[in-house]
């Protein structure tokens, strides 16, 4: 990720300030329940959030809706292949909860995680399986349109952009120019019922998002029916 180009555009506070500070305003305006476990206040949400129908494609092509976030817990991160620093680290951070996961009494069938990409027209679904797989091979990839990205990410103040790369006529242009990328490094946790329910700002450390991981799996359960398997509770 080019954080000149992010500062060239005065983007890159944006980015990283916005998933804090939406988070900061849900809980002054939801004023967070006094009942959340200690150290939960500043990853859950006061109040979830269903998401509203979207539509994607996951690394095999096939397409990828609501409808496959329902019945598991989600971790959602918004990245694409090329990035050369954020995104790595945050996969690998994916990859090591998911291993710690097979050793806890969570249920690691009913967890998932996802990339979604902020680069669509280079990362192709055969572009992304191997990116993802290598984290995790139960790790899915998702693209689409930039409209229906961008649609997404609305709905979870996750902030992007993208600055064109320069015209291959331009007098600075290279024959590799790439477009310069700018995206949260956030994680955002969708639960059973299709909610975002909780965001893990970086840095990202497998073990303490394990830990908060177990305990708002518990809290948000304790305040919803779910129809779950008893085995996955």
């Amino acid at each position: 990720m080019s954080r000149q180009g992010m500062r060239g555009r005065g983007g890159w506070w944006v980015v990283a300030l916005l998933p804090v500070a939406l988070l900061l305003w849900y809980h002054w305006a939801g004023k967070s329940d006094p009942l959340l476990p200690e150290g939960l206040s500043r990853v859950v949400l006061p109040i979830p959030r269903p998401l509203q129908p979207f539509s994607l494609l996951d690394q095999e092509g096939e397409p990828f809706a609501l409808a496959q976030l329902k019945g598991r817990w989600t971790f959602l991160f918004f990245g694409y292949t090329r990035c050369p620093d954020v995104c790595p680290t945050a996969m690998a951070v994916l990859g090591e909860l998911f291993r710690r996961l097979q050793e806890t009494p969570l249920d690691l069938a009913n967890s998932q995680a996802l990339l979604v990409t902020v680069d669509p027209a280079r990362d192709t679904p055969p572009v992304l399986k191997p990116y993802v797989t290598f984290f995790n091979p139960s790790f899915k990839g998702l693209t689409g349109s930039s409209e229906q990205i961008l649609a997404l990410s609305r709905q979870l103040g996750a902030a992007y952009f993208v600055n064109p790369a320069p015209p291959s006529d331009a007098p600075s242009a290279s024959a590799a120019a790439d477009p310069s990328i700018g995206h949260t490094s956030s994680l955002f946790l969708i639960d059973p019922l299709g909610r975002h329910v909780a965001l893990f700002t970086g840095p990202h450390e497998a073990g303490a998002i394990l830990e908060e991981y177990a305990k708002i799996r518990h809290f948000v359960r304790s305040r919803t029916l779910y129809a779950e398997p008893e085995h996955n509770r």
